[in-house]
């Protein structure tokens, strides 16, 4: 039987930036969650210039 796939582990496979952009679209999945607006727009500004890296 297969064991559960982690997100960490899935992740560590990815390339850095697509790991990075993973991590930023989990954070900003529910942002409320976030419980902090500062932290929440750098993470927007973070995707932004990721995206734009491409």
């Amino acid at each position: 039987m297969n064991e559960p796939v982690t997100v960490e582990a899935t992740i560590s496979h990815l390339p850095p930036r697509a790991a990075r952009m993973a991590a930023i679209e989990i954070l900003l999945a529910d942002p409320a969650a976030l419980g902090d607006d500062t932290l929440e727009s750098g993470l927007y500004i973070l995707r932004e210039k990721l995206l734009a890296a491409e």
